[in-house]
């Protein structure tokens, strides 16, 4: 039973943090790219990074969620599948 609440737990907590964490990964981008070319990024860049940042987001959201979630789950509840 720990497991499958683990598992959805770890997943929604990932979706959840998705959108903030994508948000701050294309404003630092965007920002960065700003002060390198000295104007402002045009619609097509911004979409084309927006392309970049979209996986690197999930990843690290999900990798994330999974991680604290099983430090919350061990230290409140016990070791995650027994």
């Amino acid at each position: 039973m720990h497991t499958v609440w683990y598992g959805i737990s770890s997943l929604v907590f990932g979706i959840i943090l998705f959108f903030p964490v994508r948000k701050v990964m294309l404003a630092m981008s965007i920002n960065k790219l700003q002060r390198r070319e000295n104007r402002e990024a045009t619609e097509e860049e911004k979409a084309r990074i927006k392309k970049k940042v979209t996986p690197w987001a999930a990843a690290i959201s999900v990798t994330f969620a999974f991680v604290y979630n099983q430090f919350i789950l061990l230290k409140f509840v016990g070791p995650v599948g027994k």
